[in-house]
């Protein structure tokens, strides 16, 4: 398993978020991750209250420790699991909206490490609450867009 592999299954093992809620074009494979596949690409998609992860894991990727901070990290892989390889997108775009509609519009930033590349951003909530994202990324290999819901307590 290579390190995006090991990191999105400590994520998930960790996340605790409550069921899986995604909408069709997503497919759920752990707490807290999805996935999207459109031919060899498949674009993941991680998100996870801040005070369920390990500090180390938090401060990579420059996010605060606490239950009212959510952490989601996108990612485009070409190929399967382990052979995969790191996409670069040229646009992100995420946005999170509450059960009282509130929208937060989130500021993703890349993150390197090695060949691998992750865009990363956080959302602020008041739990318990589910959160709707919304994300999009675009680049040479086309535009990618994933819908899923999450709860978090």
């Amino acid at each position: 398993m290579n390190r995006f592999g090991a990191a999105a299954v400590a994520l998930a093992l960790l996340a605790g978020c409550g069921r899986e809620a995604s909408v069709p074009s997503a497919q759920g494979h752990a707490a807290g991750s999805e996935t999207l596949r459109s031919g060899a690409i498949a674009m993941h998609a991680t998100a996870v209250q801040t005070d369920k992860l390990p500090e180390q894991v938090v401060r990579r990727y420059g996010a605060q420790r606490d239950a009212r901070t959510v952490l989601l990290v996108l990612s485009l892989r070409l190929g399967e699991d382990a052979d995969a390889k790191a996409l670069t997108a040229q646009r992100v775009e995420a946005t999170v909206t509450d059960l009282l509609g509130r929208k937060q519009t989130l500021a993703m930033r890349e993150v390197r490490d090695g060949e691998l590349v992750d865009y990363v951003g956080t959302a602020q909530l008041t739990p318990p609450d589910t959160l709707r994202f919304e994300v999009a990324m675009s680049g040479e290999q086309g535009r990618h867009v994933m819908k899923f819901n999450r709860d978090f307590f």
